[in-house]
C-alpha cells in the first residue's frame, strides 16, 4: 500500500474537505490510504502528490473527483436505524406528515445523507402501512419524500432499490421483508411501484438548498459527525431555512445542533431529541 507523507496528507485532506465537507483531523492518514490506495494505483500515479495534482488539474469532468468522494464517503446505513427514534417517527412523526397532507394536500421529507435508501424505504413503509390501516391508501400520493446522498453510487443503489442479503438483515423486521420485497437470486427488490414514491438525486449538503418548496420533516442523520463546526452552522442554518416553521429536523443519535443554530426548539420524545423549527 502507498504511504501518505504529512504534506501528501495536509493536501489531500484539504481536497476532501473542499469537495464534500468531511473533515479529517490529523490522525486519520490511515483512512486516506486505505479508501484511495486502489484508485491511485488504477490511475497510474505513483504517490498521492501526483494523485492529487490529476485530481486537481487533469480531471475536466470531475469523474476523479465523484470517486474520490464515493471513496471517502462512509455509506453506513440501516433498515429501521434506531428503535427509539423510529418509534417517535411511527407514533408521532407519521400520523403528523397524514394530517398534513389531508388538511392541506400535501406533506414533504426529506431524507438528506440518504446513502443507498434503507431510511426513506423505511419511512415509506410507515406511511403506506398507516394510509392502509386508516383505510385512506390514496393519502399516500400526498406526500412527498426526496432522497439525497453526494455519493453516486449510493444514489444508484438507492433507486434501483436492489439490496443483497448482508443489507437485507441490517434492521429490516421479517414481517416487512415478507410483504414489500421480492427475492431474485441473490438480491432482494423492494416494491418497484412503491419505490417510485422516492425521488433520489445526487447532492452535495455544501450547495445551495434550493427546492420548490420547504420540508415537514428533515431526515440528517450521521453526517454531521463529519464534518467541521463552521460547516455545521452553516449546515443547520440552511436547514433551516427549507424547513416550514414547526417543522422537524432529526439528527442522530450522536448529533447535536446545540451551540451550533438558534433556529430550533429542543424537546424530547421519551429519549429522542426533537429539533423543532422556530
Amino acid at each position: 500500500m502507498f504511504k501518505i507523507t504529512e504534506p501528501e496528507y495536509i493536501l489531500m485532506k484539504k481536497y476532501i474537505e473542499e469537495h464534500c465537507g468531511i473533515h479529517l483531523e490529523a490522525d486519520k492518514e490511515y483512512l486516506v490510504e486505505s479508501r484511495l490506495a486502489d484508485l491511485l494505483i488504477e490511475t497510474g500515479c505513483k504517490s498521492f502528490q501526483e494523485f492529487h495534482l490529476k485530481a486537481r488539474s487533469n480531471d475536466p469532468g470531475g469523474e476523479l473527483r465523484d470517486r474520490i468522494v464515493d471513496a471517502m464517503t462512509t455509506n453506513e446505513t440501516s433498515w429501521f436505524r434506531d428503535k427509539n427514534t423510529w418509534e417517535y417517527l411511527e407514533e408521532v412523526a407519521v400520523p403528523a406528515l397524514l394530517s398534513q397532507a389531508a388538511e392541506t394536500g400535501r406533506a414533504s421529507v426529506w431524507s438528506a445523507a440518504a446513502s443507498t435508501g434503507q431510511e426513506a424505504y423505511s419511512l415509506l413503509m410507515l406511511l403506506d402501512e398507516a394510509t392502509r390501516q386508516r383505510g385512506l391508501p390514496s393519502l399516500l400520493d400526498r406526500v412527498e419524500i426526496i432522497a439525497t446522498d453526494i455519493s453516486s453510487s449510493a444514489v444508484l443503489t438507492g433507486s434501483s432499490a436492489r439490496y443483497d442479503t448482508i443489507a437485507m438483515n441490517r434492521g429490516l423486521p421479517e414481517d416487512k421483508k415478507e410483504k414489500y420485497f421480492t427475492k431474485l437470486d441473490n438480491i432482494w427488490l423492494f416494491d418497484q411501484e412503491l419505490k417510485e414514491r422516492v425521488l433520489f438525486k445526487k447532492f452535495n449538503l455544501q450547495n445551495d438548498f434550493i427546492f420548490p418548496e420547504t420540508f415537514d420533516l428533515i431526515l440528517c442523520r450521521y453526517v454531521s459527525i463529519y464534518f467541521s463546526e463552521d460547516f455545521k452552522c452553516e449546515l443547520f442554518s440552511k436547514m433551516a431555512q427549507v424547513l416550514k416553521p414547526g417543522g422537524v429536523l432529526l439528527l442522530g443519535a450522536t448529533e447535536s445542533l446545540r451551540e451550533f443554530s438558534n433556529d430550533f426548539e429542543i424537546s424530547y420524545y421519551k429519549s429522542v431529541v426533537i429539533n423543532k423549527r422556530k
